[in-house]
């Protein structure tokens, strides 16, 4: 830590020094400008004093209208020069200028305060000798030297300068001479500068008009197709809610399903119960030695029968058909056929619904830069994203549809049996049952097991969306299935006697 206090106040110290050293160093600048200053003021005093005898030709001290009119003409070359002229006598106010006149016009004049950067570019522009521009800046040129430069100082010129050309010292005096007395020349008005300006801004603000309508335009588009993903999200929660009632639809089926074969094992316990007792009442009757008790026991049976028989008849009521067991496997087959068609549609519609989001998500990025707005607007990206967005659409709906359609029917046809066809044990156990239980050789048999197999080709591959052919294909199946089942129900039954069926079912 002490090391680290020693160096911290080392560097102040030198900081300190560093200022203070620079502050004399900014004193002597000063102390040597202000010498500088005065010993050009008094170069510059006498080089007016020298080109105020140049215009007083009379030499009676002070410089009237006919003499500055004829230096300008004579020495300038300038055969209009009355605007200078009255620049130089102050609009007229001042005819007769004096040395000190001029000396307090040069003083107040705005070349005097010219830096060397300033002298340069008059030396560039306005005499035209760039070649001198670099000794200029060597020698610090500034605009109180313009006066000895007037004068053509040979000293100046020659010694200091090194400008040995007596072509460029005229010219360098001649231009130095109007300056100085006149004043820097105005900058002419040049149209092909105010037209390329004029052109330039109308394109820029044609430029920017166009990236704001190309950027409302792309951000229109952009909410149109974030309205559509909207839409399209929603379709999804629909589906989604489909399904989850649909299982919930299942598993009351199941429910359903196991309160029935309860209530059936209950009416068949019943049923052997009135058998026995039947049984053992004609049992007592043969043992029962006198007629009465004959006829008693036969009451007891008759009553016993005629009790059954009334409950076979309200079952019977309540189940008037039976239909046979190869049509529930059927309608069981049939049923898993659509499931898998069915499968395969929202699993094809879910895949291009996350294709069309990823376009989207894509776009949503390209379009937070104005270029990539712009280039959206320019290509078919957008066109192509709608486009996939309308058939992700489209085959939710198909798909939505499909399987309202698919659970009403299905439950309507398993009230009208009276069996279970949503709870089966599987395509593949379904098809192996189906093929042995049939007879072999048999049309009806070879036909079913080739639409079986001719339905589990088409549904391997990917289909088209397209609301004709997704309609062909299930009702294809739906009406090879029921033609199956309507051979199954046109079999005919094992009897018409009630006693029969009643004895048939309590055997079962």
């Amino acid at each position: 830590m002490r090391l680290v206090f020693v160096a911290i106040a080392g560097i102040v110290l030198l900081a300190a020094s560093s200022v203070r050293s620079r502050d004399v160093s900014l004193d002597e600048e000063e102390l040597c400008t202000d010498e500088c200053r005065q010993e050009k003021d008094r170069l510059g005093l006498e080089a007016l004093h020298t080109l105020h005898r140049m215009l007083d030709d009379d030499h009676n001290g002070n410089v009237d209208l006919s003499e500055s009119d004829e230096f300008l003409r004579d020495e300038l070359h300038y055969q209009d020069g009355s605007e200078r002229q009255s620049t130089f006598h102050r609009s007229g106010e001042d005819k007769f200028i004096s040395v000190d006149d001029l000396w307090t016009a040069w003083k107040h004049s705005e070349v005097y305060n010219w830096t060397v950067e300033h002298t340069v570019a008059w030396l560039v522009n306005a005499v035209e000798l760039p070649q001198y521009a670099a000794t200029f800046e060597t020698n610090a040129v500034d605009g109180s030297a313009l006066p000895r430069l007037a004068v053509n100082n040979p000293h100046f010129l020659t010694t200091i300068l090194g400008i040995t050309n007596p072509v460029h010292r005229q010219k360098i005096a001649l231009k130095a001479m109007d300056v100085v007395l006149f004043g820097p020349a105005k900058q002419g008005h040049s149209y092909i500068k105010d037209t390329a300006l004029m052109l330039s801004l109308v394109i820029a603000i044609g430029g920017c008009w166009f990236a704001f309508v190309q950027h409302r335009f792309s951000q229109g588009h952009i909410k149109k197709m974030m309205r559509e993903m909207e839409s399209l999200q929603k379709a999804e929660e629909t589906l989604g809610e489909m399904q989850a009632r649909l299982q919930q639809a299942e598993e009351e089926q199941q429910t359903v399903v196991e309160e029935k074969m309860n209530l059936e094992a209950k009416m068949r316990e019943e049923m052997t119960n009135a058998k026995q007792e039947a049984e053992r009442l004609k049992m007592v009757r043969e043992n029962t030695e006198t007629e009465i008790n004959r006829l008693r026991i036969a009451e007891e049976e008759l009553y016993q029968v005629r009790q059954a028989l009334r409950r076979a008849e309200k079952e019977l009521e309540r189940r008037s058909w039976h239909p046979p067991s190869s049509l529930q496997q059927w309608l069981q087959l049939t049923y898993e056929l659509e499931l898998k068609n069915y499968s395969i549609k929202r699993l094809a519609a879910e895949t291009q619904f996350a294709a069309a989001r990823e376009s989207c998500e894509k776009i949503r990025k390209k379009r937070i830069t104005v270029m990539g707005a712009l280039k959206i607007a320019h290509t078919s990206s957008l066109d192509e994203v709608d486009k996939r967005i309308a058939t992700a659409r489209s085959a939710l709906q198909e798909v939505t549809s499909d399987l309202k359609e698919r659970l009403v029917r299905w439950r309507k046809i398993e009230k009208l049996c009276g069996f279970n066809i949503i709870t089966n044990p599987g395509l593949t156990a379904l098809s192996q049952v189906l093929t042995e239980g049939s007879v072999p050789g048999s049309p009806g048999f070879a036909g079913s097991v080739q639409g079986v197999e001719d339905d589990s080709l088409d549904e391997d591959q990917p289909p088209t969306y397209s609301t004709g052919s997704s309609g062909a294909m299930s009702s294809s199946h739906s009406t090879a299935s029921l033609s199956t089942l309507g051979e199954a129900m046109m079999r005919p039954g094992s009897g018409n006697d009630p006693m029969s069926a009643t004895f048939s079912i309590g055997e079962r």
